[in-house]
């Protein structure tokens, strides 16, 4: 039997997690690789925390003293964002030490300089949790459709949202009363922001792009768009006209060029992602080879994240017992080098569900027409409840394929006339089956 030794940072909820999984799992991981992980060190900033955990021979406030300890093989670096993250993860590798990490937000801006010092430093950096939890999304990226050409990836990348969304459906409530529910749940935080801005699917949609395409960007540089000013409207008129709707992030390989995009999506309820609920992810792909597939499970939460983050130091662990210390495949970072070019999100041409919020009066859905028209919009359904004569009503308008600089045009101009009693909604449309 093999000893593995492995250094934790970070003893959240996550970290917590890999604890109890090496402590209660690791005679079966012993049992089925022949190697037993030895947790020789933990570190944490709280140190009425540290005192909790365990059979662990170092127990730090100071992340150095993991690093440099020579007997450590692995550093799992669970502590989430930029900084210190970052120098703790490049200063583990320059003592040559392995990486496991969950952190999307540190791999989608400082991924060129920690691969370039893992390359350097002949170690692994692997990173399997950073995107849908437990999905295996990273490995089948990287190696299962290594060979296809990716045509579309539609990801549903936030369990905190999709269970927002879940619970409006269901419940016909609003979107304030679904977050407090999800946060009494334990589904958000107590500042979800990160998450119902649709910013914590634009950094993992930076690296399934990465991955997919071999594409270098910021989260920053992708178009975002949240789900708060989705209502339970939209939702009940999404279903009657057979939708449903999902905060997506989208990657589509086009002859005008990538599409990298994360917003509110209308989907038909034939797709396969339209039945995902409550706080679980899945992500969908479509290449040449494997034409669909879908990867579905629990994308948050301490169980399945940690799982994904103990196959990878399972992985690593079982190349450093049984081939020795150093990576032989350095990584190249050449792969970026020729991107795709990008499509602007102006130039995008898709369909439209509007909703538009005026008074009911003769004239109005003329006038509406013909802005549309104007901006060479085409209106392929309209449909419009019965409110009293000067009652403000909703207008729903299915549009049919449309650019995305024209609606924005459109809809402001729409915006300015006294008819309108409030912002128009907009949310797109995907056809893709």
């Amino acid at each position: 039997m093999k000893n593995v030794n492995l250094g934790l940072i970070g003893c959240g909820t996550i970290g917590r997690g890999v604890i109890d999984a090496i402590n209660k799992n690791g005679k079966i991981i012993a049992d089925r690789t022949g190697v037993n992980l030895v947790l020789k060190g933990v570190c944490d900033k709280d140190e009425k925390l540290l005192k909790k955990i365990k059979k662990v021979p170092v127990k730090t406030l100071r992340a150095l003293d993991l690093i440099n300890d020579d007997e450590i093989d692995i550093i799992i670096e669970l502590i989430g964002g930029i900084n210190p993250a970052r120098d703790i993860v490049l200063g583990a590798i320059k003592k040559k030490k392995h990486i496991v990490t969950a952190n999307k937000a540190l791999l989608s801006e400082s991924w060129k300089e920690i691969f370039a010092a893992a390359g350097k430093n002949r170690v692994f950096v692997k990173f399997e949790a950073s995107v849908g939890g437990a999905l295996p999304i990273i490995r089948a990226m990287k190696e299962s459709f290594v060979a296809n050409n990716i045509e579309v990836v539609y990801g549903i990348l936030n369990g905190t949202t999709n269970f927002i969304l879940t619970e409006m459906k269901a419940k016909g409530c609003s979107f304030a009363e679904a977050l407090k529910t999800a946060q009494k749940m334990g589904f958000a935080e107590a500042d979800p922001e990160l998450d119902i801005s649709g910013k914590d699917s634009a950094h993992k949609l930076s690296i399934l792009s990465l991955l997919g395409y071999g594409v270098d960007i910021s989260w920053q540089d992708i178009y975002t768009e949240g789900i708060e000013n989705i209502s339970s409207q939209d939702i009940d008129f999404a279903s009657k006209l057979g939708y449903s709707i999902k905060l997506l992030a989208i990657a589509k390989n086009t002859e005008e060029g990538l599409e990298l995009r994360v917003h509110p999506t209308l989907i038909h309820s034939s797709h396969l992602l339209a039945d995902v609920r409550g706080a679980d992810n899945a992500i969908y792909v479509k290449g040449d080879l494997i034409g669909e597939s879908l990867i579905y499970g629990k994308g948050a939460g301490q169980k399945p994240t940690s799982s994904s983050v103990m196959g990878d130091i399972v992985d690593i662990a079982k190349h450093v017992a049984f081939y020795g210390s150093e990576n032989p495949m350095p990584y190249n970072l050449d792969y970026s080098k020729d991107n795709p070019r990008l499509s602007k999100m102006d130039n995008l041409t898709m369909s439209f569900y509007l909703r538009f919020s005026v008074i009911d009066k003769p004239g109005v859905l003329a006038g509406i027409s013909s802005v549309l028209a104007e901006n060479d919009i085409s209106i392929a359904s309209v449909a419009q409840e019965e409110r009293a004569e000067g009652q403000a009503v909703p207008v729903i308008i299915l549009t049919h394929k449309a650019e995305e600089g024209n609606m924005r045009k459109a809809i402001g101009h729409i915006d300015t006339q006294d008819y309108v009693t409030d912002n128009t909604v907009v949310i797109r449309m995907e056809h893709e089956t």
